[in-house]
């Protein structure tokens, strides 16, 4: 088994994406058979064949690759210490030099964009699938393009990490969350269990609060200014060739 010290090939990830996409599905497929047999009389919620479809889907699918690109984000965070110390001192030592964190290449980072990648490749199959609306749709074809470009031709690694790592910390809240949604949740389940949808509630707000409105601004500043330093030095041949990527 790889260990990702050196990137993969392109065939390499488009296989890598393929099986990670099958197992997406198969965890869906998995968990609908295992709350058919084992939560089916737990509560007359549960009896209703689609009720546990979307269960199947926001835990099988969405839960699941959040909870992985998430863990990968936070294990790679060593590689945002110097943003995450200018937060807290703004005297603290930040590296000028941009090329490091714009093109050096981050195994946990790699490993964390091709999950994010066959992530939004199944969410825009099942968009289709489950007429999520447009809007949906747009959403997973850009990020998936964006994280796509992170790897080929490869750019950002460092803020990969926390855009499609760390920051869907607060996505895997809502994903639990959306279950209790009347329209495109589970009808009922709200009703059910009120505690756990206050718990899940107030949990993604604490979540979006500190990943979307505190660190997501902080690291977008250092992330325009790599670009821009990148963008304006003449010599960089990387980014003359990433030029259409970075701006994504």
């Amino acid at each position: 088994m790889t260990s990702f010290s050196a990137r993969p090939s392109v065939t390499s990830t488009v296989i890598y994406l393929t099986i990670i996409v099958c197992v997406l599905f198969a965890s869906e497929f998995s968990l609908r058979f295992l709350l058919a047999a084992i939560v089916d009389n737990l509560h007359p919620v549960f009896q209703s064949e689609h009720n546990r479809k979307v269960l199947a889907r926001h835990i099988g699918v969405d839960f699941f690759a959040c909870v992985s690109v998430s863990y990968l984000g936070i294990s790679g965070r060593k590689y945002l210490s110097q943003i995450r110390s200018r937060f807290w001192d703004s005297s603290a030592t930040f590296a000028p030099a941009y090329s490091n964190r714009m093109w050096t290449y981050i195994p946990v980072a790699y490993q964390c964009l091709l999950i994010f990648t066959a992530y939004q490749i199944k969410n825009l199959y099942d968009s289709f699938v489950w007429d999520d609306g447009i809007e949906f749709i747009i959403h997973h074809v850009l990020a998936g393009t964006a994280a796509w470009g992170a790897m080929y031709p490869g750019c950002g690694h460092t803020y990969a990490l926390f855009y499609m790592g760390i920051s869907e910390v607060s996505t895997t809240v809502l994903v639990i969350l959306a279950n209790f949604d009347e329209v495109h949740g589970v009808a009922g389940l709200a009703d059910a269990f009120p505690n756990l949808k206050i718990v899940c509630a107030v949990s993604f707000v604490a979540a979006f609060l500190t990943c979307r409105i505190i660190m997501w601004p902080w690291v977008t500043k250092f992330y325009l200014q790599d670009t821009r330093d990148a963008m304006k030095n003449a010599d960089d041949k990387k980014a003359k060739e990433r030029r259409g990527w970075l701006l994504t």
